[in-house]
């Protein structure tokens, strides 16, 4: 089960699942996938069913809520996901994320170091780097956005 963990919460956030929610919603997958009958076969599709669940799930609270899914083909979504993680492992993606990590430097890099490697919020990035909370927030959106499109160039060809 722990090698699926990492795979079906980042599969959540991809979907659009709020960073607060997606352990909350990991866990209903997993004891979901408990009291499944599902025949173990192979990595593969036990990974093809933990993110059914994980969708399913995530789907079922948004309604619970009264929210809007996310604007995206889910069908499309699992297309993709499995397109960019082909064995399941995420080292495709991650070699590419790493690389284009490379390329970002200065303020950008310094808030991605800040949010994501020492996990602080939008304010205590604001007071180190002497920002507003909205510059850190601009910095950081256009920092995701530059990776985003760097992995997905790579991963393309």
């Amino acid at each position: 089960m722990r090698e699926h963990q990492g795979p079906v919460r980042s599969f959540l956030r991809y979907l659009g699942c709020p960073r607060s929610e997606a352990d909350d919603q990991v866990q209903e997958t997993f004891l979901t996938f408990l009291d499944a009958t599902f025949v173990l076969r192979d990595e593969r599709s036990t990974a093809r069913y933990l993110r059914s669940i994980a969708r399913h799930r995530f789907l079922k609270s948004l309604r619970r809520l009264d929210r809007e899914p996310p604007s995206l083909d889910l069908e499309a979504a699992e297309d993709a996901w499995r397109d960019l993680r082909e064995d399941d492992s995420g080292r495709p993606y991650m070699d590419a994320l790493l690389k284009c990590l490379e390329g970002i430097r200065g303020r950008a890099r310094q808030a991605l170091d800040l949010r994501y490697g020492g996990g602080l919020g939008r304010t205590d990035i604001a007071t180190k780097m002497a920002l507003s909370e909205s510059g850190v927030h601009s910095i950081l959106v256009r920092a995701r956005r530059r990776l985003r499109e760097c992995v997905e160039g790579r991963l393309q060809g």
